[in-house]
């Protein structure tokens, strides 16, 4: 009974977490990993539910965004004023594009990439949902299956270490901080790299922009 509540517990908290990212889930699932280890069959029900509760988070965070999306486009577009404001506005539609061909062309790296970022599954929920040819249901369900097993795996390996108790939990909560940062710090690095190599190989367009 513990498991079952603990479980809705889960599911919400993972699903919740595309719209807030700042809620731990992860630290969430591989803490479960203490309640479960030994019993291999809860922790494939374990498994199964952080993977398809993920899925279903971004799946339904994608519709939502995709009809967000399509009402911004039937609003009339404004005037945008001011040399400053143009700048800024010029250069996130051009970084949104950036992204947007990223997705299309590398939509499983891209989001082996971006499901370990900070509010990455909901940057890339946003970013497919203007990229019409993007797989995105597969997509997710990459990125949850991964995340699945990098959380329940990690979990398993500290309580085998530390064993099940407090020490594991606490264990579990430092080691997720620990190893976010490192997989945060390889991951901006990698989209540093891309974007680098997708501006390089843009035509230059300094003198429509002056002339202009």
């Amino acid at each position: 009974m513990v498991f079952f509540w603990a479980m809705l517990i889960l599911i919400g908290m993972v699903v919740a977490d595309f719209y807030l990212p700042m809620l731990p889930s992860a630290t969430l699932v591989t803490a479960m990993v203490g309640l479960v280890f030994g019993n291999p069959l809860l922790v494939g029900v374990l498994l199964v539910g952080a993977a398809g509760s993920s899925w279903l988070g971004e799946f339904l965070g994608y519709r939502v965004f995709r009809v967000i999306r399509a009402g911004l486009r039937r609003r009339a577009p404004r005037a945008v004023t001011g040399t400053a404001t143009r700048l800024l506005t010029r250069t996130v539609v051009k970084l949104e594009g950036l992204l947007q061909r990223t997705v299309v062309d590398h939509p499983y790296r891209t989001t082996m990439v971006a499901r370990f970022l900070p509010a990455g599954r909901t940057t890339l929920a946003w970013v497919a949902a203007g990229a019409g040819r993007a797989p995105y249901a597969r997509m997710a369900a990459l990125g949850g299956a991964l995340w699945a097993v990098y959380t329940v795996g990690l979990g398993l390996l500290i309580v085998w270490i530390a064993g099940p108790g407090w020490e594991s939990l606490i264990g579990s909560v430092v080691t997720v901080l620990a190893v976010g940062v490192v997989l945060t710090w390889f991951a901006k690095r990698w989209q540093r790299n891309k974007a680098a190599e997708i501006l390089d190989s843009e035509p230059v367009e300094e003198e429509a922009d002056a002339a202009a």
